[in-house]
């Protein structure tokens, strides 16, 4: 077994938010909480104006 190699460079992150203290990184998009923001907005949107 071989440990991971340190080596490797990570790519930057999606985002990151500092603010005071709080410190958030994201590394990978979200796509299924996007999905899931998408389809709660556009159902409640229909909702809204139907």
């Amino acid at each position: 077994m071989t440990a991971r190699s340190s080596d490797k460079k990570q790519p930057p992150p999606f985002l990151e938010l500092r603010v005071g203290g709080l410190h958030l990184t994201v590394r990978h998009v979200p796509y299924r909480l996007l999905a899931l923001a998408a389809a709660l907005g556009g159902s409640g949107a229909t909702w809204m104006l139907r």
